[in-house]
């Protein structure tokens, strides 16, 4: 289920900041980027292999059905030509034979006749079977296969016979009886004889043609069936031992994804959400890090994970942003069971169906407490100096960009320098840790940073407020602190500890640089600290 998540995993890192920092970066980049690479690679390799293989398999079929076209035509071919020729022309030497005789006897008719109506009536069916005859002829000359000049001699003869009726139908005509009959049952009988034979023997001859044909058909199936089937068993094996093949790499590929799935698993936090965010299901990785386990998590309320006072205002503000479509990411901080405190930076993205209607959601988890520990300052958790250098930079660029407003304050603790005199550090490390927790109660949105960059000072960031809105807030954590009536005897400004506020309030446009936000804001704290417990809040 994680390999959808690889090209999430490798927008977790954040910008350089030091040495460590950009170690961990590293690694955890090439890491991803392995894993990227490896899945794209086996990937590539299992689907070459499959195109292979069934290409192969393509190419044999198509060659097979190639083969079977050609030998079907091979052998229509060869029944073709036995009708074509040998039972064409055998049919009309038989026929040709029919007429022959019908001529005869119809010469006989002649020969008997007792009146010229008759005679005229016999030599027009003579005629008409010897038009049929010269027909067939015709048809024997166009697909006879053997010598053309045996047709000719035949049809020579045949026509030759014309002479011996017509002297027949002639000596009937004009009273000579007997010698009519006569030339009828000799010459003219003869004639017949002679006729017939010679297209017996052209049937004969077709009819070798037509056995030799069929021989031919018969050897053609025959080897036809023993290369098909040839064939068809060689494609058979070809195609079992490819699948074999393409199966085997597919096990192998299956084996290293349930590897790589495995160590996602135990290495990477990830989990699947339904719609409403209760948890689909969550790697090892993800348990370990939460202290739970996967059997007590799956089909419970994720509640994005988060803990303690930010968990329902920062889960309401989470869904309103995945609600609209967009991901959320912001970083998170939960406390263990042991009481140590832990940061991590979240991603929550939404995923969606094939109508584009959210069917999900797929949050990623990255343990920043190493980065965190080497950017926060270790008495008040607060960031450090150089991530109010990054943020600082990252802010100012997002403002510019976004032509959204910005705030930088700067808070300084009145009179500390004495307070630590008077009370001890122990007791104002005490005090600068319950300003601290003070100043991060007043900071709700994810947006919003505090920083301590020195002794006694602080700067706090936050966008989207004008001025007004950024002094009332700040008014609200000077209160407060004051408030915590924390006893202050050198404070010139009350008796309890207070702070001094200055801060610049600035649109996009108007921005230069951070070092130009930080120089106002630094003014305004100076007019502050004359008054001390006061808030200055500079519009640019």
């Amino acid at each position: 289920m994680y390999l959808n998540f690889y090209h999430e995993l490798s927008y977790l890192t954040t910008r350089d900041f030091d040495t460590l920092e950009k170690v961990i970066d590293d690694t955890w980049s090439y890491g991803c980027a392995c894993t990227r690479q490896f899945l794209r690679s086996m990937n590539k390799i299992t689907f070459s292999k499959t195109t292979i293989g069934f290409t192969i398999i393509i190419l044999l079929v198509t060659m097979t059905g190639i083969l079977y076209v050609i030998t079907l035509q091979s052998i229509s071919g060869e029944i073709d030509g036995l009708y074509k020729h040998p039972y064409t022309v055998s049919n009309a030497a038989q026929k040709i034979n029919y007429h022959l005789v019908a001529m005869h006897r119809s010469m006989k008719d002649v020969a008997l006749a007792n009146n010229h109506k008759q005679i005229n009536q016999a030599s027009a069916i003579v005629e008409k079977h010897e038009k049929k005859a010269i027909e067939n002829f015709w048809l024997i000359f166009d697909r006879y296969l053997g010598d053309r000049d045996k047709i000719k001699r035949v049809h020579d003869d045949f026509l030759g016979w014309r002479e011996i009726r017509s002297e027949v139908i002639d000596l009937k005509k004009s009273g000579q009886h007997e010698l009519s009959a006569e030339i009828t049952r000799g010459k003219g009988a003869d004639y017949v004889n002679n006729l017939t034979i010679q297209t017996n023997k052209l049937v004969e001859f077709s009819a070798s043609k037509a056995s030799e044909f069929r021989a031919n058909a018969i050897n053609t199936t025959r080897d036809s069936i023993y290369l098909m089937s040839s064939l068809a068993i060689l494609v058979c094996v070809i195609t079992l031992f490819i699948a074999f093949y393409i199966l085997r790499g597919q096990k192998l590929y299956e084996k290293e994804i349930k590897m790589r799935a495995h160590l996602i698993d135990q290495n990477i936090m990830i989990s699947r959400l339904k719609p409403d965010g209760e948890i689909i299901d969550i790697s090892n990785a993800f348990c370990r890090y939460l202290e739970s386990l996967r059997s007590d998590m799956v089909n419970t309320p994720s509640h994005f994970f988060l803990h303690g006072d930010e968990k329902n205002e920062l889960e309401g503000y989470i869904w309103k942003v995945l609600k609209t479509g967009a991901t959320w990411k912001g970083e998170i901080t939960r406390t263990t069971r042991e009481g140590s405190k832990n940061w991590g930076e979240m991603t929550v993205v939404p995923v969606f169906n094939s109508d584009y209607d959210i069917s999900g959601y797929t949050c990623i988890m990255q343990d920043t407490t190493s980065k965190k520990m080497s950017l926060t300052d270790k008495l008040t958790t607060l960031g450090n100096r150089r991530k109010y250098e990054h943020i600082i930079h990252h802010e100012v660029a997002m403002a510019k960009r976004h032509d959204t407003r910005l705030t930088l304050a700067i808070i300084d603790v009145d009179c500390f320098k004495n307070f630590n005199d008077k009370n001890g550090h122990p007791a104002g490390d005490k005090a600068l840790s319950d300003i601290c927790q003070t100043i991060l109660s007043k900071l709700r949105r994810p947006n919003d940073y505090a920083f301590r960059i020195g002794g006694e000072e602080f700067a706090l960031i936050f966008s989207e407020l004008d001025r007004i809105e950024s002094n009332n807030l700040l008014e609200k954590i000077r209160k407060s602190i004051e408030s915590l009536k924390i006893p202050h005897a050198s404070n010139t400004a009350s008796e309890y500890i207070t702070i001094s506020i200055g801060a610049v309030n600035a649109d996009g446009r108007s921005i230069l640089d951070a070092e130009q936000l930080y120089s106002e804001a630094d003014k305004a704290l100076y007019i502050a600290k004359n008054n001390r417990n006061c808030t200055v809040t500079k519009e640019l």
